[in-house]
C-alpha cells in the first residue's frame, strides 16, 4: 500500500512539537529569531504561552480529522500573521529586531503550512 505525504491528518500532527520547545528552551525562541536578548520575562511569556499551545495540538488529535483540519488551518494563518509576518512587515506594534536568516524559517513554514491547511480544508 502506497503512503501518501500530503493527508488531511497531516497539519494538525505538525504543530506538536513547537511547544516543546517553547518550554524548554524559551530563551532560543528569541535569540535564534531576533537580534534581541532572551529576558527572563520574555522567557516567562513564551514558557507560559507553550501550554496553550500543547493544550490546542491535544486537543487537535482529540477530533476527528474533519473538525481538526479547519481548525488547525485557521490557528495557523492566525498565528502566522501575529507572530512571523507581524515581525517582518510590522503589521502591528513596534519594529522588532528580526534575525536573517533564520527568521526565514518560520516566515516559510507558517506559510507552507497555511497553504497545505487551506488547500486541503478547500478539496474535501
Amino acid at each position: 500500500k502506497k503512503r501518501r505525504v500530503l493527508t488531511r491528518a497531516r497539519p494538525t500532527q505538525l504543530q506538536s512539537p513547537t511547544p516543546a520547545q517553547m518550554l524548554l528552551m524559551p530563551a532560543k525562541m528569541v535569540t535564534d529569531h531576533f537580534d534581541a536578548p532572551a529576558t527572563p520575562l520574555l522567557n516567562f511569556w513564551i514558557r507560559g504561552e507553550s501550554v496553550s499551545i500543547l493544550g490546542m495540538s491535544y486537543a487537535l488529535h482529540l477530533l476527528p480529522t474533519e473538525q481538526a483540519l479547519p481548525l488547525a488551518t485557521a490557528v495557523t494563518i492566525a498565528v502566522a500573521v501575529l507572530y512571523p509576518y507581524n515581525a517582518k512587515l510590522n503589521l502591528i506594534g513596534d519594529k522588532l529586531p528580526v534575525k536573517y536568516p533564520m527568521h526565514y524559517v518560520p516566515e516559510v513554514l507558517m506559510g507552507v503550512l497555511s497553504i497545505v491547511g487551506a488547500y486541503l480544508v478547500a478539496t474535501n
